[in-house]
């Protein structure tokens, strides 16, 4: 392939890629529409906002990685390498990483809104989202934090900081409802 055809090339996968991105402007109303219901008073649940766990191309590429690990090449790539179904299938698996990401930010943001009204002062002090999401799933509603639950992943004297300031928060009890719509969202992750 000459150099120009990979510039060919190059420009037909970026008239795709603005394809979508207008095809996802659509998505909008749906946000707004999910904005409006919360303003309304309606709740929103994690599923309404994190959406890649159930998405089709997250099961595929997971699905197409254990076909690939179960079965492993022997003979070497013959031809271009961008053109080899591996190689595609890596690139979707790190593009698919960012967006993997992204979905942990806005599972943490989502337990942040639900969670700071029981113990508003957690989201300083545990400051990494997976940390965050795993302590307000071993506390729940009980503030009364022992060693034992939170030492395989918070440091000691992170532990002895949320101890402290579990035992003085002005938060209240989330109700049953809200408490698990935020495990729901802890097990997301």
């Amino acid at each position: 392939m000459s150099l120009a055809d990979e510039l060919l090339a190059d420009f037909e996968e970026m008239g795709e890629e603005e394809d979508e991105d207008l095809a996802g402007e659509d998505n909008v109303d749906t946000v707004e529409q999910m904005d409006i219901a919360t303003l309304m008073g309606g709740k929103q649940t994690i599923k309404d906002v994190a959406k890649l766990k159930d998405s089709e191309q997250l099961t595929r590429v997971l699905n197409s990685i254990a076909k690939y690990a179960a079965d492993p090449r022997i003979e070497p790539v013959i031809g271009l390498v961008e053109e080899d179904p591996e190689y595609k299938l890596i690139v979707e698996a790190n593009n698919l990483a960012a967006e993997i990401d992204n979905e942990i930010s806005i599972v943490h943001k989502f337990i942040i809104d639900d969670y700071s009204q029981r113990f508003p002062e957690l989201q300083s002090l545990v400051i990494a989202p997976l940390d965050y999401i795993n302590t307000v799933k071993r506390l729940r509603n009980n503030l009364e934090v022992t060693k034992a639950e939170l030492t395989d992943f918070l440091p000691q004297a992170t532990i002895m900081v949320v101890s402290v300031t579990a035992s003085t928060t002005q938060g209240k009890p989330l109700p049953e409802e809200d408490m698990a719509q935020v495990e729901e969202a802890c097990d997301m992750v």
